[in-house]
């Protein structure tokens, strides 16, 4: 019965994102995947290498790279996909398994 309720309600699997911080997943439809495809199009780099990281600009040997946008760009998908999303709090609460449990969440919508 609470599988049916959570399928109605569009919320998927469970992941833990740190101790005493777990958020459902919502299931993907088609137009969630394309929000988070259009949120993520501009971020070429993993989650972890953006985190914390302030902006590099543009050398002979790369382009410049927006790390604080890259991370803001994480964050707004990772509230779409989430049920509730992540408030500030809990984003900062987010340890090293979690941060690969959101590395990994991304890749079932892209």
């Amino acid at each position: 019965m609470d599988k049916q309720i959570d399928e109605t309600l569009n919320i998927g699997s469970e992941v833990k994102l740190a101790e005493g911080l777990s958020k459902n997943i919502k299931i993907g439809t088609i137009g969630l995947i394309r929000q988070v495809r259009k949120v993520m199009k501009d971020a070429p780099y993993k989650f972890s290498n953006s985190i914390g990281r302030e902006k590099w600009p543009a050398t002979d040997l790369g382009a410049e790279v927006d790390w604080p946008a890259i991370e803001a760009s994480y964050r707004e998908a990772f509230n779409l996909v989430l049920d509730g999303g992540l408030s500030d709090t809990e984003y900062e609460l987010v340890d090293l398994n979690g941060i690969e449990e959101l590395e990994n969440l991304l890749t079932r919508f892209l």
